[in-house]
């Protein structure tokens, strides 16, 4: 089956920090709120739905095809991606951005302060299935990424009569 993939391609860096937000919270200074956290290690992690989506379905032996802006950061994450089965082709570099990237900071009760770089991600409503290479894909899974282009690829799917799985997941506030 060809499967077309788009959706957030990131790195993701995930922290941990050995003590509690909750003691550097102080709620008669809520309104100015500055925060460092000395954090105990941190883990790059290859991320993003898109791409994890690819991996999985490559594994169970498809060829899937993922539609996505990146940073010119991606290369290393791109020869990884192909060596393990997934078509990156339709995978564009945005000249002077970074991917996407998700930082995480965890505490000891598993509380989380995070923030979420869009980079490349941007870009992706300047891709289209108007103009994707043949063959026409079989089934197109829209996943969280840009909201403008994530409504742009339901309606370039209704088209051109392509059958789509669409998953809001965590841009569902952003898209309601």
């Amino acid at each position: 089956m060809n499967i077309v993939l788009t959706g957030s391609v990131a790195f993701d860096y995930l922290m941990t920090f050995p003590g509690y937000f909750r003691d550097h919270l102080l709620p008669d200074k809520l309104a100015s709120v500055s925060l460092s956290f000395l954090v105990d290690s941190l883990i790059k992690r290859r991320g993003g739905i898109a791409p994890n989506i690819a991996y999985t379905l490559a594994l169970l032996g498809g060829k899937p095809r993922v539609m996505a802006t990146v940073g010119e950061d991606f290369e290393e994450y791109r020869n990884w991606l192909e060596y393990h089965g997934v078509d990156t082709e339709e995978m564009k570099v945005v000249p002077g951005v970074f991917t996407a990237s998700f930082f995480a900071n965890t505490d000891r009760a598993n509380a989380q302060i995070a923030s979420f770089y869009p980079g490349a991600m941007a870009h992706a409503a300047e891709l289209s299935f108007h103009t994707l290479p043949a063959p026409r894909p079989d089934l197109v899974v829209i996943s969280p990424n840009d909201p403008g282009a994530m409504e742009q690829y339901i309606r370039e799917c209704q088209e051109l009569a392509i059958p789509y799985l669409y998953d809001p997941s965590q841009q569902l506030v952003r898209m309601a």
